[in-house]
């Protein structure tokens, strides 16, 4: 193998990063073999290894640093594609990366059972303000009784949604950046 073979198999390794990424990565390489001078190209070859490698560890990099600047989901599954773009996966991380989707499969659960619980409780206080207009001809104290519960169930459901949509963000986060962690971690041992 020499450079260009080098350069050319890391580019379509890289081939699903953004292109500023592998540009980026690109140029580093072609700066270090320049750097190294052409009488060194073989020695460099032999200390970088193989392009894979090499690619797996941008895009683990990648990952991690762009984990910052995704929402949601989309930084669980980098962190977990940053997991098996590495060479030397581990029966240990594969299990890791197995209770990471557990966990986020039962986070989304959990999401969709408060957060119905919180669209139930509104529909409930918009049926009970919308009965309180034709109860206010029977008397005015009920219709008040009937306006002010369905004002309450209102707001604790849109509490509970509010609530239960940051804690969602919060808990992604959180486990796309431990995920991510976990991945750096592996890879220096």
């Amino acid at each position: 193998m020499n450079r260009t073979e080098f350069i050319s198999q890391l580019k379509r390794q890289l081939r699903k990063l953004p292109f500023d990424e592998i540009k980026e990565a690109v140029d580093y390489y072609e700066q270090y073999f320049d750097d190294a001078g052409a009488e060194n190209e073989q020695t460099v070859l032999l200390e970088l290894g193989s392009p894979a490698a090499v690619a797996s560890e941008i895009i683990a990099a990648f990952a991690v640093k762009d984990v910052e600047k995704k929402r949601g989901l989309s930084k669980a599954w980098m962190a977990i594609l940053a997991a098996f773009a590495s060479p030397l996966i581990t029966p240990f991380a594969l299990v890791v990366i197995i209770l990471a989707v557990i966990l986020v499969v039962l986070m989304v659960a959990i999401v969709i059972a408060v957060g119905g619980t919180g669209v139930s409780l509104i529909l409930t206080g918009i049926a009970s303000l919308v009965t309180s207009v034709p109860i206010a001809g029977q008397g005015f104290p009920t219709a008040l009784f009937f306006f002010g519960l369905g004002l309450t169930a209102s707001g604790i459901g849109l509490a509970i949604i509010t609530g239960t949509v940051q804690l969602a963000k919060k808990s992604f986060n959180k486990l796309a950046k431990g995920m991510g962690k976990f991945v750096l971690r592996r890879k220096k041992k």
